[in-house]
């Protein structure tokens, strides 16, 4: 479909032609196995730290990079190596790769601990700070929620933590924040995960941004030894230099993309039908990101329908899809009135005013309709 009109960013972003095209020497010309000793192999392997260079001026000089396969890879690679004695603290707000990584711990007998959240997703911070003590080894909070985009304050956050107990290793998710929102990690952050396809890099290449401070990191992938020991396997040379390009362009442009996704969340706001629709997202929420829900509705239906005019939104997380309602969600009390009707909203530096224009004249002409058939 040419027309189409993709606002499912949340859950994965086109990857840029640009990006594709500068790394296409990987594929052909340069395809040798970084750990190779004769010099095409070391020719890769200094492009691999370079790329690892870029990634770090983006972020913070205080940190080194592993490059794993995913986000996902990246936050079991942080959980798993502290999750082994004590106890750890997340939040009910996290991505599946965290809270389910929990879970399968507390499932063990592992003291995992689970704080509330404020009713736009964000963390409860007291609640958060109640559950950590002397044997706390580990904390993990969401930079920016995946669901509906609300924002924690992880320096904050970490500096708080730190303040109880200063052993704790803190770490953030921060895939749908890392290139997206302004940010720079403090002295507080040890461990912060990224996905390079959230970013319009390609899927299979993430990275753990590790401070240097940090020497206690174990392995989650034995192996080789690539990575500097932290991550074994070979590394995909295409898809990080990808995602090199991918961080450098928007690093450059970071200001620039927000700003005109500020533009996009108010615009959409203020153009759908407020008898229709509870937003979720806060006002402070990732301008990314936009939940809501068609109250009395099934998000999924109102989903099928816009596909069908050609236009793409999400109903949650889609690694959850496979749940009626969102855990997330559910965890903060909304009713089945609304959790029913939850769709997620989510921009790219390429979506325009035109596009946001036309979903708002979608939704709310879609949902009335809806309305009307409900009360014959």
């Amino acid at each position: 479909m040419t027309n189409l009109i993709y606002l499912d960013n949340g859950a994965t972003t086109k990857p840029l032609n640009s990006a594709i095209e500068y790394a296409s020497v990987y594929n052909t010309e340069k395809f040798f196995n970084a750990s190779a000793l004769y010099s095409q192999g070391l020719d890769v392997h200094k492009d691999l730290l370079n790329a690892k260079k870029t990634l770090i001026n983006a972020f913070s000089s205080n940190f080194d990079v592993i490059f794993t396969s995913c986000g996902t890879e990246s936050d079991n690679t942080a959980i798993f190596s502290y999750l082994k004695r004590g106890n750890a603290v997340t939040t009910m707000g996290e991505h599946s790769a965290v809270y389910n990584a929990f879970t399968t711990v507390k499932n063990n007998g592992y003291d995992a601990r689970f704080a509330t959240l404020n009713s736009d997703g964000s963390v409860d911070v007291k609640s958060l700070l109640s559950l950590i003590d002397k044997n706390t080894v580990f904390v993990s909070v969401v930079h920016v929620n995946n669901e509906t985009g609300a924002v924690n304050d992880v320096n904050k956050i970490a500096r708080l933590v730190k303040e109880i107990n200063p052993r704790i290793v803190f770490h953030s998710d921060g895939v749908q924040a890392f290139m997206k929102i302004p940010f720079k990690p403090n002295e507080y952050i040890d461990l912060y995960s990224v996905s390079a396809h959230k970013i319009n890099g390609l899927k299979g290449v993430g990275a753990l941004f590790k401070n240097k401070k940090l020497t206690t990191l174990k392995p989650y992938l034995i192996g080789g030894g690539q990575e500097s020991g932290y991550r074994s396997g070979t590394e995909n040379s295409f898809g990080i230099k990808v995602f090199e390009f991918a961080t450098k362009f928007h690093h450059e442009n970071l200001n620039l993309h927000y700003n005109n996704a500020c533009e996009l969340k108010n615009a959409f706001l203020k153009g759908i039908n407020s008898e229709y629709f509870t937003v979720i997202s806060s006002e402070t929420s990732s301008p990314y990101i936009v939940c809501l829900s068609a109250n009395g509705l099934r998000g999924e239906v109102l989903q099928h329908m816009l596909e069908k005019e050609g236009v793409i939104i999400g109903t949650g997380s889609a690694c959850s899809s496979k749940n009626r309602h969102s855990r997330m969600l559910e965890s903060i009390g909304y009713s089945d009135l609304v959790l029913d009707g939850v769709i997620r909203i989510s921009f790219s530096f390429e979506t325009t005013l035109s596009d946001v224009e036309i979903l708002v004249k979608l939704l709310n002409e879609k949902v009335s309709k809806l309305k009307l058939t409900m009360k014959v």
